[in-house]
Order: C-alpha cells, then structure tokens, then sequence
C-alpha cells in the first residue's frame, strides 16, 4: 500500500528563480488533490513493468500518439492498449484510431483486435464514463501513457491550464484506483528557453544536463506567462506528476523534442518550424540563418525509444530528454537541394507573408514567430553537436537508438509530400537543375575554401555539367519530381567536394607529387563477378583499396584527427551513412548488389566528380549527355581521377605514418569504354577481366538498371530499356576489344578469368593470378580469404534474390548473340 509519509518535494522540482503565481498555486492545488485521493482510495503497488498486459493511451489520434499506439502494439505480442478518444461511438472511435495509423502509413492489419476505443475526454471527471465502467478500465490497465495536449504555443497558460495541467487531476485519479499505475507522460524540451532559442546568441555555450530543471527566471524572461503558456502547462504537470511519483507512484516522463516529421516522410503540417519552412517556399524568400533541417527528431524514433524504455524493467531514471545529440552534423542548404530562394531580412521576410493573407502558412503565428525570430534567423548557433544530455535514454533504453539522419528525413519528406493522396496543404518547393545556378553556388563553395574556382572547376568539368543538367532536363528523361532534390543535393556535393580537394592540394602541395605506382584495374562486364573478386582480393593487406564511405565523402575533415582515419569513429562513415540512407541506394541494390560501407566499392564517384561518366548513362536515361560523352571522350576525366587518387595516397600515407605507397586495386566494368584514356593516366596499369556469357549477365544487369532507376524516373517501357542496354554493353565491348586488339604489346598485363571457375573455386583463381603477377600469398591471408568466401555463401543462402529473364525485356538469344558476335570471336581465340 502506498506510504502517505513519503511525500516530499522532489530533488528533481529544485531550481532557480520563482514560478508565476498563477502556475504556484495550481501546483499547490494539484499536490493538495494528490493527497486528498491517496488519503481516500490507498491504492495497492503498482505492476511490475514486466507484468503490465494493459495501457490507458490519451491522444492516440494525434501526430505523436498515433506512433505510440503502432510502437506498443508491436511492443508486447499480447498487449492490450485502451485508447481515450472522443467520438460518438465505438465503432466511430476504432475508424479515427484506424484512419490515424493510415494516414501515417503504419500497417494496421493485425492491431485491431488488441485495440480498444474508449469513448471519453480525459479534461472531465472519470472521463465522462459512468462510475461502473470507470472502475473497470482501472482494474483492467497498469499503466497510463499521456500523451494528449493543447498544442498551442501562443496562448497563455489560463488558456491551457484545463487542458494541459489541470487534466492531470483525472487521469492521477485513474492511476490511484484500486491500485498505482505506471504513468509515463509526455513533456517538451521545450520548457528550456536556450533548447527553444535554438542555442542561439547568448545561449550559444549553453547545455542541456542529465535531468536538468529549467530556470524560472529564464523561463520568465522568454516566456511571459500570458503570452506563451504552453511551457509553463507542461512545467505545471511535471511538477505534479513528481509529487505523486514522490508517493510511490512508478513515473517516467518523457521530454520530447520539436518533432515534425517521421524517418518515413510523413510529416506534420501545423508544426511552426514545417510552418515557417514552408512559408519561405511559399514567398521564395529565406530570412537569415533559416536551416532546412531545423532541429526536428523523428516521431516515429521517439515512439520507440519511449516505449522500450518504458517496459524495461530495469529503468533508473524518472526524466528523459529524448534527443539525438549529434544531429546538427552538416548544415544543410535551400540551393544544395535545388530550392534557391533569396535571402532577405527577417521584416522583408514577414512583409512577404502577411501579403499572403490567410493563404500564409505561418498566418496566426506572428507573436510567436516574432519573440523568437532573433535566435531562429541567427547565424550563431552550435555547429558541431547538439548540446543536449541523453544519458538517461542511452542507459534505460534496452534497444540500440538508431536516429534517422536529417538528410534521409527531408528526402522521405520530399517524397511523402509529392503523393497526391497526401494533400499537402502548402505550396511545393520548386526544385531547380540549373547548370547556371549551381555554377553560382560552386563559386561560392571556392571562396569558402579559399581557392581559385579555376583550380576547383576547370572549363571541361564546367562543360561536362552543363551537358548532363542538359541531358537530366530533356523530355526524354522522365524524372520524378520527388526526387529531384536529392538529385541536386548529388550535384551540390560532387561541386562541394572538388572545392574541398582543390583546398587539401593548396594546403599541401607535397600531393603533387605522388606516385600511384602500378595499380590493379578489375574489369569486366557488368554481372560477372567482379565484386567478388574485388573484395576477395581486398582482404590481403598488400593493397590499398577505396572503402564506400570514403568514395562518398571523400575529403578527411581537416578539423578531425587524423588517427581516426579509417577506424569505426572516422567522421566519414557517418556522412557515408546518412547520404545512403537518404538516397536509398541500398533499397534500389536489395538482393543484387551488396553494400558495405566498410568494403572496396567501384570507384564511380571519381569520374562522376568530373561529370564525365558512362556509369551515368545507365543509372539515368540521358540520350543527349550519351551522344556529347561518345564524341568528348573521358580523357580529362581520367587525369582528374588521378590527381584525386593523389589525395587518396597522399592521406593513407600521412594518417598510416607509412612511408611506402601501397599497390591500388580499382574496380569499375564502365572503365571497359575508356580504356585508352585510362592508360594515358596510369601507363603502368595491369588489368583482370572477368568473362561471362552475355546471355546470363545481361538480364540480371538490366534488371539492376530498372531497379535504380525506378526510383528517380517513371516506369520505362522494358522492350526499350532491354535494347537500350543491350546497345549499352555491347558497345562497352567492342570499344574494350577494339582497343586490346589494337595494343598487343600490352596483353601481358591482362589477366582473363571465367566467371564459372571464380563462382566454382575462387580460391584456385586467386592463385593463378598471384602466380601470372608474381605475388606472394601468404598462409594467413589465403585463411582470411577462404573464411570471407564461407561468410558470403551463407549470406547468399539467406538473401532474396531477383529472378529476370532476356524475355522480361523484349529480347532474344538470337539478339544478344548478334550483338556481341566480335565479343564470342575474341573470347574464343582466350586462354582462360
């Protein structure tokens, strides 16, 4: 039975300055209700949170409630969640409870039996249910999530005293009927001035600490009482919650974060940093300092992490503050996603808007808008990291935390809101390819590292960018509006990054001189095991070979330390991660390509920084940049893909203190097309080909390119992607045969595998080609090689894998086989 002698101020509720007296005496009501309740019912001990297999939700139809319901439904298999809601029935409650869940795209199918609606209002007395059944949902729940709130931010709190504090009288009565019940309660971070001031200004060198207390006087200062009530209602709560907790009633409150969105792009419209977001769109104006990817969690993680904390048993906190600490890693900009919007003073901003009337979407929320502008729209705010303390989370929460990255949550955001069925209710951001633009935004990348844009972005780069903006804008290229932003935001980082070389070689022009000293070039069509056989020989430490994630964010940070490089902890990695996330490449690769950020990956994206790459014709249909590349070559692509390759060895050898360069190993089958101007800038290159059947490597690549592309373009008809490629590849071929044909003297420096001796002994393979290069293969390394085979062929087992056929694409044996006719007579005359 509860001890009423336990009652005391929490040591949580201390902290500076004084509490408005309207807010002092509702606490002291509020705590004078406590008492009074627990003197009347004495209610039993609470559930053990592995024991609890019934919750009372409060809110479930709200953007936040409706991923609670989802995340305790998956929870526990037999829990049976109690849904407070208004409506005039059942049936009319269980179709708005339904309706919630869809519209958020969480499956639904199997919940409904273990869902309830209660028909009620949690501001009224027993919830407005008779005293019979009152008494029956009590003896039934053991735990309460409240999750329900007046969300107005500009009111003032006697305008939302009802809802928001004085409701807690309710539902405290509930959880001391018959016996305690867990109460988990959802607060905001919001109650701290400097979190919703984003840092900003004064509050830059700020912190958030392990189960702070705001500051009232600070809270004062920021919030006046009868303008913004909502922190103050939440404070209210808390204070009472902590009171009741002090009595022994099992606690948890959650301080959420400003939350729009979901990591699956549904996002929420009324939220007022969506608001003002959408309001730049609307007036195509941006005031200063207005980020695209305002601090905003996601809802659906949040969820997750709450209800998982909430039933482990082992919890030893009572506040959480529910943020990702490390979000603000990259700022992201307006013109990096295609959006270019000016830039204009906060007053031109808002004059703007108000010319928009009621079409606005921050119409109504200027008095808000306006006491906060100056830290919202400010340039001078934490860079690095987010000064918020998780340690609580990180500690009671079982499962690991997994935040969606911003990146990844714009694009989901992009994509959620283009969907008609969605009725987005504000205007959408026009997203722009412009070869000018983007120009524009590369010569301000030169100046922000300080070198020439000469240097950076030479005329053949320049022209090679034009010509693919050209080829994406064409009417044959059918681009999904969706996804053109993330489109741009690839442009926007392949500019980014040939500033930031151009900036690591005038930093240290000892680059210059680096040898890239007789590297081994995998070729091979596409689909014929050269992936394999690229990791296969990455696994002996005689090569240096290029990881994903530093193909992807290829410059070391210059304010990182260098011994990192390479390690778990190497900034790169999480970048990597974040972009892949947010382009869902792995989606697209699912079953077909594996990707790794810690294995060797083709190296693409050095000729895609030259914008002079056939790997993109494929991956995009792009007819016009197909016919200028055919005609230009890739002879200045090569060179640049030299030059960076001088970084590359350059920065193995400083961060590994190695004073001897390693052999490179590459792998591309594009490189098959160039291969004359992939001489000219490594002439010391020696070459694997690999050898497949066209007829088997074809429709499994063709079906790769129709997965890629399906989710940048609309469905391509398969008869003309299948000739398409067909013409693709065989040309790949015959300029690959052409030039081996017309370089005999080089025919010593190239290796022919089969595809069916790799696939059927990859171990014997790997020893004729240390035998023909004269290498050695130690004991050790050949061990760690036939244990990685073992691993892949388990993986295999256990992977869905795609099934295609020539006919899926229009196209016979009798085609392939006339089309690769003088690829069948070279092959034959081969010594495999």
């Amino acid at each position: 039975m509860t001890n009423l002698g336990q009652f005391k101020m929490d040591a949580l509720a201390a902290s500076a300055g004084e509490i408005p007296v309207y807010c002092k005496r509702d606490i002291a009501s509020l705590r004078s209700h406590i008492r009074s309740s627990l003197e009347l019912n004495r209610p039993a001990d609470a559930a053990a949170p592995s024991e609890i297999r019934e919750v009372l939700l409060t809110g479930a139809t709200g953007f936040v409630g409706r991923f609670f319901l989802y995340e305790l439904l998956k929870k526990k298999e037999n829990l049976i969640v109690h849904c407070l809601v208004r409506a005039g029935s059942e049936s009319e409650g269980m179709a708005r409870l339904q309706s919630s869940l869809q519209k958020a795209d969480l499956n639904v199918e199997e919940f409904p039996e273990r869902t309830r609606a209660v028909v009620g209002d949690f501001t009224e007395e027993h919830f407005g249910l008779s005293d019979a059944d009152f008494a029956d949902l009590s003896h039934r729940v053991d735990a309460v999530f409240h999750l329900a709130a007046d969300l107005a931010l500009a009111a003032s709190y006697l305008e939302l005293r009802q809802v928001n504090s004085f409701s807690i009288r309710n539902l405290l009565d509930f959880c001391f009927c018959k016996r305690l019940k867990h109460f988990f309660f959802a607060s905001s971070m919001g109650i701290f001035p400097q979190y919703f001031c984003a840092f900003a200004n004064e509050f830059i060198d700020s912190e958030i600490t392990h189960e702070m207390q705001p500051d009232y006087s600070l809270m004062s200062q920021f919030f006046p009482v009868g303008v913004i009530g909502y922190p103050w209602s939440k404070l209210v709560a808390e204070q009472a919650l902590l009171y009741a907790h002090s009595a022994g009633m099992p606690l948890a409150i959650f301080r959420l974060p400003l939350t729009g969105s979901s990591s699956t792009g549904y996002t929420q419209p009324t939220d007022i940093m969506v608001r003002i977001l959408s309001a730049a769109v609307d007036v195509n104006l941006a005031p200063p300092g207005l980020a695209v990817h305002k601090v905003s969690e996601p809802v659906d993680t949040l969820a997750e992490i709450c209800t998982a904390i909430a039933f482990n048993p082992n919890r030893k906190f009572t506040v959480y503050h529910c943020c990702d600490p490390s979000q603000l890693r990259r700022n992201i900009e307006f013109s990096e996603l295609g959006v270019y919007l000016k830039t204009a003073s906060y007053q031109a901003f808002k004059r703007a808007c108000l010319a928009r009337g009621k079409k606005s979407p921050v119409f109504g929320h200027w008095m808000l808008i306006d006491q906060f502008a100056p830290y919202w729209f400010s340039d001078e705010k934490p860079s690095d990291a987010f000064p918020v303390c998780d340690q609580a989370i990180r500690e009671d929460c079982p499962n690991v935390i997994r935040w969606a990255n911003p990146l990844s949550i714009l694009s989901q955001s992009f994509d959620w809101m283009s969907q008609p069925q969605n009725e987005w209710p504000y205007s959408h951001a026009k997203v722009q390819l412009n070869a000018n633009l983007l120009a524009t935004q590369a010569k301000r990348y030169a100046e922000e590292m300080d070198v020439l844009f000469e240097e950076a972005y030479p005329n053949w780069m320049l022209e090679g960018m034009r010509r693919m903006v050209d080829g994406l804008n064409a009417l044959e290229s059918i681009m999904l509006e969706s996804r053109r932003g993330m489109l741009a935001f690839r442009f926007s980082r392949l500019l980014h990054d040939n500033a930031a070389l151009a900036q690591e070689r005038k930093l240290h022009p000892e680059i210059e001189n680096e040898v890239i000293d007789k590297p081994i070039f995998i070729l091979g069509i596409n689909r014929t095991g050269t992936t394999f056989l690229h990791r296969l020989l990455a696994r002996d430490p005689r090569f240096w070979t290029l990881k994903t994630y530093e193909l992807i964010e290829s410059v070391f940070p210059n304010d990182e330390d260098p011994s990192v490089a390479w390690t778990s902890n190497d900034p790169r990695r999480q970048i990597a991660k974040e972009f892949i996330d947010a382009s869902r490449v792995r989606e697209a690769m699912s079953g077909i390509h594996h990707i790794d950020l810690d294995e060797p990956e083709e190296d693409i994206k050095l000729l895609n920084m030259a914008f002079a790459s056939w790997v993109s014709t494929a991956t995009n249909y792009i007819p016009r940049y197909s016919q200028w590349l055919e005609k230009t070559g890739s002879k200045n692509a090569y060179l640049h893909h030299y030059r960076t390759m001088q970084y590359f060895n350059w920065l193995h050898r400083t961060c590994q203190s190695s004073q001897v360069s390693k052999q490179w190993l590459f792998k591309m089958p594009f490189h098959l097309m160039e291969l004359e101007c992939l001489m000219k800038a490594y002439p010391d290159a020696a070459f694997i080909q690999t050898h497949r059947t066209p007829i088997e490597f074809l429709p499994s690549w063709i079906s790769l390119v129709r997965q890629i592309r399906s989710f940048s373009y609309e469905p391509q008809e398969p008869g003309e992607l299948g000739r398409e490629q067909l013409n693709l590849m065989s040309k790949l071929m015959r300029r690959a045969i052409e030039f081996r044909t017309g370089n005999p003297h080089l025919e010593n420096r190239w290796i022919d595998i089969n595809f069916i001796d790799l696939v059927a002994n990859p171990m014997n393979v790997v020893t004729d080609i240390y035998k023909r290069l004269d290498w050695t293969l130690d004991s050790k390394t050949a061990d760690t090689m036939r244990d990685w085979i073992s691993q892949q062929a388990e993986k295999r087992r256990k992977e869905k894998r795609h099934h295609y056929q020539l006919s899926d694409y229009g196209l016979t044996e009798e085609m392939v086989e006339s089309e690769f006719e003088p690829y069948f007579e070279f092959i034959a005359d081969i010594k495999f």
